[in-house]
């Protein structure tokens, strides 16, 4: 009976044993374990800030860029829309202006019963003098616009209470206003004329007491065509 011969075992390779463990698969092993902490780990906004501030300084290509926490759309209020009307207003809206400033009145039929123009002297004369202050020349150079639209002869007078002053000074008064009107203003001269009366009482009743006048006065009376003709 034949005699088995018993198997050689087999070589085995030269190495490590199994249960060691390298410095490539600590290195891996390390990273691992690092991805994982960051993965599962977070930063507190202020840390996160001062991080990025490290960062930023010691590389200079890299900018802090702030970015604005806003909406991209703004919340406004709704749109009122006006509501239009079946009829317009009583009266018609003022749109034409001439060229002296002046806006075209819609009813001029008033000025039929409101002859007198009158201004307090203070805002027309320097001091107590003749000559014509600057809000005088505003004044007058108003009234000489709206003169050059009614062709009425004019009166112009200048007086006030008490005869300290007489009445020689009023009229120089009033033929300085005559001639602004006239020679700075273009008016025509033969429609103005300059008197020493007043067409205002001296003293009036105002809720039943007598009320004296306190002030001069320059007034501007426009005659009616029947007066003059």
């Amino acid at each position: 009976m034949p005699v088995r011969k018993q198997e050689e075992p087999e070589e085995q390779s030269g190495g490590a044993p199994e249960w060691m463990v390298t410095f490539s698969d600590c290195m891996t092993l390390l990273l691992t374990f690092f991805v994982l902490l960051l993965s599962f780990s977070s930063f507190d906004d202020k840390v996160f800030w001062s991080l990025k501030i490290i960062y930023c300084n010691a590389f200079t290509n890299t900018s802090t860029d702030t970015q604005s926490n806003r909406d991209s759309f703004k919340h406004l209020r709704p749109i009122k829309y006006l509501e239009q009307l079946d009829r317009g207003s009583e009266k018609p809206t003022l749109k034409r202006i001439d060229k002296d400033g002046l806006v075209e009145e819609t009813e001029p039929g008033y000025f039929l019963n409101r002859k007198v123009f009158l201004v307090s002297s203070k805002r027309i004369f320097w001091a107590k003098g003749a000559a014509i202050s600057p809000e005088g020349r505003d004044i007058m150079s108003t009234m000489a616009s709206f003169l050059k639209k009614v062709p009425n002869r004019v009166v112009i007078s200048e007086n006030g209470p008490g005869n300290e002053y007489g009445s020689q000074f009023g009229l120089e008064r009033a033929w300085a206003v005559l001639q602004y009107l006239t020679e700075t203003q273009g008016l025509e001269k033969k429609r103005f004329s300059i008197s020493a009366a007043s067409t205002i009482p001296k003293e009036r009743l105002n809720n039943g007491k007598v009320v004296t006048r306190l002030d001069r006065t320059v007034e501007i009376v426009l005659l009616e065509r029947s007066i003059y003709n």
